[in-house]
């Protein structure tokens, strides 16, 4: 009964590990600008395993994806970089600026 009992809490103790670790990867992945809310974010994460990873989960899951297929381009992260090219062709076809 207590190895039953010590396989159970060390297989909840790897999910915990394995939840906490994919929260932290989509935190630190999803773009913010303020980097307090990342640290804080991450720190509600292994303090309070199981709820603060569903959370954080769910939280920037939909930044994450919707993040993850665009890439930054200068100061503007709300542009992706085939919406810059397009920028660049209409101006270069009106004369610039």
């Amino acid at each position: 009964m207590e190895s039953a009992l010590l396989y159970i809490v060390i297989a909840l103790a790897a999910v915990a590990v394995i939840l906490n670790s994919i929260a932290t990867y989509i935190v630190l992945n999803t773009y913010f600008e303020v980097k307090e809310r990342k640290k804080y974010q991450i720190l509600f994460v292994w303090l309070v395993p199981f709820i603060g990873s569903i959370l954080a989960i769910g939280i920037n899951r939909e930044d994450y994806f919707r993040e993850k297929h665009k890439k930054q381009v200068g100061n503007d992260s709300n542009i992706s970089h085939s919406e810059a090219i397009d920028h660049a062709v209409a101006a270069d076809h009106h004369g610039g600026r």
